[in-house]
């Protein structure tokens, strides 16, 4: 609008022979009188609110959040809490990074967010913990905050992302919330060495299944192992009184002749965050039709010598 005005004002000076006065009351200002536009206001994510993305979308994927929708409508992301980030880490030119001390003191908070929502730590279930900042252009225009968001997954190793119409509260509750690992189906791949495992499925405990879910082992913090070996030895060491202690058995030097134990564990990425989890799986020597939760010795007997 205001480029037009002084496009049709530029005109008429051309075409007029001479100036004419000036109106009483006007200075000859363009914007004499024109109220200024209000200052950019940035909008500060609310929660709890949820939001529809694209199919197979992660929230961390996402530049620009949509409106939110009501969480019985189908949406793939559920918006848990919202953080500020304050003193020099609020200061910054550049959001913090993944591995700063900012960033996991937000994981820290968003994880126990997420906990009291669901009604267990997350890890134990069918969902994805992101904490979300804001991209560069919000933070240079102010933005300040992070939010924990919170998605729902068709299963256990791959993230693909679920649409719900549900909130997830209580999902993850331990006398039955509906997203919670138990029992499993366990594949290998094809041509792979012994024990070289491709899939983890959910599956009913009632039909024949390879596997469980025992628990979570929780490394030790410092920098992110970087001998892939050496890691993968210490998550299986890590895993085997996990899997001891949930199945009931001694974790003496017969557990190998009793079941195997499958780790999977989070990425290094996930790792700096401040997520160092590793799941424990029971992987007994042959399929069985029950929880295998608190078995004993009578429920994995010495079958390998």
């Amino acid at each position: 609008m205001r480029r037009a005005v002084v496009l049709v004002v530029a005109v008429a000076t051309l075409l007029s022979a001479c100036a004419r006065p000036t109106p009483a009351g006007t200075d000859k200002d363009l914007v004499n009188g024109w109220p200024m536009l209000p200052a950019a206001v940035l909008q500060q994510p609310t929660a709890p609110a949820c939001y529809a993305l694209p199919a197979g979308t992660a929230s961390a994927a996402v530049t620009s959040w949509p409106a939110p929708v009501g969480c019985t409508e189908p949406h793939e992301v559920e918006l848990i809490s919202v953080g500020r980030f304050a003193g020099a880490d609020a200061e910054r030119a550049t959001p913090p990074n993944v591995g700063s001390p900012a960033m996991r003191d937000a994981y820290r908070r968003c994880a126990d967010d997420a906990k009291t929502l669901l009604g267990a730590d997350w890890r134990t279930g069918r969902v994805s913990l992101s904490v979300d900042v804001p991209k560069p252009s919000l933070w240079d225009a102010g933005a300040r905050w992070f939010r924990c968001d919170l998605q729902a997954l068709q299963d256990i190793d791959r993230f693909s992302v679920a649409t719900r119409t549900a909130s997830l509260r209580g999902t993850l509750r331990p006398d039955g919330g509906e997203l919670r690992i138990g029992c499993v189906k366990v594949t290998t791949k094809a041509g792979g060495a012994a024990g070289d495992i491709d899939r983890i499925f959910p599956a009913s405990c009632t039909t024949p299944h390879e596997g469980e879910f025992a628990g979570l082992y929780e490394p030790p913090d410092g920098e992110y192992p970087a001998d892939s070996e050496a890691r993968s030895n210490a998550n299986l060491a890590g895993c085997r009184p996990v899997v001891a202690g949930f199945t009931g058995v001694p974790d003496d030097v017969n557990f190998r002749s009793r079941t195997g134990l499958v780790m999977w564990p989070y990425d290094k990425a996930a790792w700096e965050l401040g997520n160092r989890g590793v799941r424990c799986f029971v992987w007994p020597p042959k399929p069985v039709t029950t929880s295998l939760r608190g078995a004993g010795t009578k429920g994995l007997p010495i079958t390998i010598a």
